[in-house]
């Protein structure tokens, strides 16, 4: 046992979680928090259940989970009631506030009609900060009915009572992923200024920032950076210096913007790394978003799911980039969870870094999924979530653990994009040194889907039981998609090939393509949409402007006789 699980089940053995009865009883689709290190397995306790009956929504569910501690206090935030075709009935919470020993659960008020004092019929995208300036909670929402135009935070005192939200900003066309940080640095000219980042699917994925200085009781315009980046999956970081740093998703790889004027302005984007994915088994969403952190030191972590490392890229490991600035970024680096001739295929990562820990002895933990058998289907696929520490900032690791399932992707929430857990996970790390991941997990329906919190506890039934589960499941798997051909493509001839700077693009995304060839070399390339309008647009020159519905679209490049087809797959985070 590492020093860190001995901690942790030393300061727990005592008072192990506790719960209502009546949430005793649902241990289906979950999401589970726990603190562990070096186990084989871990088993985990609930901490909240979706409470909605509404029509159109999948009870019980809940997904895609974010989580901030500060202190004693830790608060997840996600989706309850997911909807198929995007958002859910209300954003859930669960707090403790003795390091994860006991949890009270609820729902945000004033934002859904289902969740009471509400005008909308849907929510989505959840994340939570602190600001120690101010002394209070604050979770960014994104609310809609048709298409989310309006941003939301909802703040309170202790992470149990929680105030009707006020309002961000209003107007876009389309937003998507919004994520909310603070500066708590004391050292900082900017300390307790508060900052959200999203874009505006409708604007090509336009990023745009948004600063309160306030305690996020007031927010100031939405702001541009320099060059305009496009992009989505921002996870804004503050440094102690003040600088506030942005690594998102952009193009084909990882790319970052910062301020040093707190949040007034915003400098230009620049490239962090590039990104090589293997597609995911069995329609698991998987937006390969980054996931970001950062330590005692003020240096920043970023991790993605990469198959750079991997013959042929045959599966994914979770990677990971360092920097103390935000300009210059360390060689791309290998979480060592399994061996790299090993077919498992690893994903959806949730990174943490220890706040109170400085170099060489910075503590990280990961929390991520896997399939232990890459090349795995629908009715076969065993969606596993793990967990793996480090204790010197990466340099060495623990055994991996396993802390959810496995389960079959038929007992997760069903999307329009495919099975979801949750499109960005995250680990936090207490003032005891405890890293908590949040993450989802599920054993066999009985009818319906369920979702819950978990928080790790040592009376729990092992989770071997789930493993035994899949063996005599009888349930119902989806069909798997036709797979998705990712990748340039050529007429019959070879004469005219096509390509795409990136084959795989949120809604809105605006993508350049590029034909070849002797076709093209000698006569005009004729560029058209297979479905039309519905599958977006794309200019003579070339340029595609992806549509705000999610699905798998043609681009066609003809000139003369040739004709070339190529793929792109639209997806969505919201």
């Amino acid at each position: 046992m590492t020093d860190v699980l001995a901690r942790c089940y030393t300061a727990r053995h005592a008072m192990a979680p506790r719960l209502d009865s009546h949430l005793a009883r649902v241990f289906l689709t979950g999401i589970c928090l726990l603190c562990v290190a070096d186990r084989s397995t871990a088993s985990s306790v609930q901490i909240s259940a979706d409470p909605f009956t509404n029509a159109g929504s999948q009870h019980m569910t809940e997904v895609e989970p974010h989580i901030f501690a500060y202190g004693s206090t830790i608060v997840g935030v996600f989706q309850q009631g997911r909807i198929f075709d995007g958002g859910c009935s209300d954003i859930g919470f669960a707090t403790s506030t003795d390091y994860g020993l006991t949890w009270q659960a609820g729902s945000l008020p004033g934002i859904t009609v289902w969740g009471g004092g509400g005008r909308y019929q849907r929510v989505s995208d959840p994340s939570v900060a602190y600001n120690e300036a101010f002394g209070v909670w604050l979770i960014e929402t994104l609310p809609f009915d048709s298409s989310p135009h309006e941003l939301f935070v909802s703040r309170s005192g202790d992470g149990l009572t929680w105030d009707d939200p006020v309002t961000v900003t209003t107007g876009g066309s389309y937003f998507d992923k919004p994520w909310i940080t603070c500066d708590n640095w004391p050292t900082s000219p900017f300390y307790g200024n508060c900052y959200i980042q999203w874009d505006d699917a409708g604007a090509g994925d336009l990023i745009l920032m948004s600063t309160s200085s306030d305690g996020g009781a007031t927010w100031g315009p939405a702001l541009t950076t320099a060059g305009v980046a496009r992009g989505l999956g921002g996870q804004p970081l503050a440094l102690p210096s003040g600088r506030l740093v942005v690594p998102y998703a952009g193009g084909s790889g990882v790319r970052s913007f910062f301020s040093d004027d707190g949040g007034n302005s915003w400098g230009s984007s620049r490239a962090v790394a590039s990104v090589s994915e293997h597609g995911v088994a069995a329609r698991i969403r998987d937006a390969d978003l980054p996931s970001a952190a950062i330590d005692g030191d003020g240096t920043i972590y970023v991790a993605w799911a990469d198959c750079r490392f991997r013959s042929f890229c045959h599966s994914n490991d979770i990677v990971f980039t360092t920097s103390s600035d935000g300009e210059t970024w360390s060689a791309v680096t290998r979480t060592p969870i399994d061996d790299v001739a090993t077919n498992a295929d690893h994903f959806l990562p949730g990174f943490g870094a220890d706040r109170n820990t400085f170099s060489p002895n910075v503590g990280l933990g990961v929390v991520y999924y896997y399939y232990p058998e890459a090349s795995c289907s629908s009715a076969t696929c065993q969606l596993t979530a793990g967990f793996i520490t480090s204790q010197d900032g990466g340099n060495s690791w623990s055994d991996p653990v396993d802390v959810g399932g496995p389960m079959l992707v038929s007992w997760i929430a069903n999307t329009n994009q495919g099975r979801m857990v949750g499109d960005y996970f995250a680990t936090f790390y207490t003032d005891d040194g405890i890293p908590h991941p949040i993450f989802g997990a599920a054993t066999p329906p009985l009818g319906m889907l369920f979702q819950s919190m978990y928080s790790t506890c040592d009376t729990c039934a092992s989770p071997s039981s789930s493993r035994a589960a899949i063996a005599s499941s009888s349930e119902e798997v989806a069909p798997v998609d036709e797979e998705w051909p990712a990748g340039a493509a050529q007429s019959p001839s070879g004469s005219l090939r096509v390509s795409a700077e990136t084959y795989r693009v949120n809604i809105g995304a605006i993508v350049s393509l590029k034909a070849s060839g002797a076709v093209a070399e000698n006569a005009a390339v004729h560029w058209e949409v297979e479905e039309g309008a519905a599958g977006g647009s794309v200019s003579g020159a070339g340029v595609y402007a992806a549509p705000l519905s999610p699905g798998v679209y043609h681009l066609i490049a003809s000139s003369g006789a040739e004709r070339a087809r190529l793929a792109i797959k639209v997806f969505t985070v919201r």
